[in-house]
């Protein structure tokens, strides 16, 4: 199986697209998910992901790309969370419990208006490989490039920002210039996950591996490389196994996830049980 596996990755372009979509979905989701854990944000991941379908909608209406409105809609998203949050005293979740259905009430909307062939919706939503193409994979091999430039760059800073934000500013590290660069980065890192994971798994991406990783992890180094390895392994593990037994890949590899955090949890308690 595994080497019709691999024989079928060579010979169709379809699957070679998922597979790389996958792996660097993966890695751009991955190397976010420390700093939504460590900062305790996930709902701002999950609010992105449901926010970019007011986008992807009013693409389709206005007959432009889908997706670069739906990067556009959650910028938008993360710019607003943050400005709403710290100029107004407001907490992220209120904001956030507002933005959501409001986007997606429009988005349901815009959507009804749009006249002709429509993308398939359960696709968006649950996540479809043929919908994956060559400049997706282009896309996402920027997005992750950017990302590891990102974190190489400013590793001090989100290290200080991640755990302690108020320490960060002590240190003299531009808080708000890491906050905004941090939310613009989840939001982005969510769109380019909708063709792979779907809009309501792709909090996984960002939420499982980073949570698994603290399990074992000793520094934020570590949390970071173990978080996108667990992430990888499990997209491509993933991806075989929705091969082998026709089932869709984004709802696979997100049990993988879970079955990663299991297997990890099970082996910290065995290990201490015997010490």
């Amino acid at each position: 199986m595994i080497q019709d596996f691999i024989r079928d990755i060579i010979e169709y372009t379809f699957l070679r697209n998922a597979i790389f979509a996958a792996i660097l979905v993966s890695a751009l989701t991955g190397l976010f998910s420390s700093v939504v854990v460590l900062r305790k944000i996930e709902f701002i991941g999950d609010g992105a992901a449901h926010v970019t379908f007011g986008g992807i909608a009013f693409g389709l209406l206005l007959g432009t790309d889908y997706i670069f409105m739906a990067a556009i809609t959650a910028v938008v998203f993360a710019v607003a969370v943050s400005y709403f949050t710290r100029k107004n005293k407001l907490s992220e979740s209120s904001v956030i419990g507002m933005l959501l259905p409001l986007s997606m009430s429009l988005g349901v909307i815009a959507l009804s208006f749009v006249k002709g062939y429509t993308p398939d919706v359960m696709g968006l939503f649950f996540g479809n490989i043929l919908m994956v193409t060559p400049d997706d994979v282009w896309m996402l091999l920027i997005a992750d490039i950017a990302a590891i430039v990102f974190f190489a760059v400013f590793h001090r800073e989100l290290l200080y920002y991640s755990y302690d934000e108020g320490m960060a500013k002590h240190f003299g590290v531009p808080v708000g210039f890491i906050h905004y660069g941090v939310l613009i980065g989840i939001s982005l890192s969510v769109v380019s996950s909708v063709k792979i994971a779907g809009i309501i798994l792709v909090t996984a991406f960002l939420v499982i591996p980073a949570v698994t990783s603290k399990l074992v992890a000793r520094s934020f180094r570590s949390m970071i490389v173990i978080s996108v390895s667990m992430a990888v392994v499990a997209s491509v593990i993933g991806m075989f196994i929705s091969y082998v037994f026709d089932m869709p890949p984004g709802p696979v590899i997100v049990i993988m996830l879970f079955l990663e955090f299991l297997m990890t949890i099970s082996m910290k308690g065995l290990i201490r049980g015997r010490m």
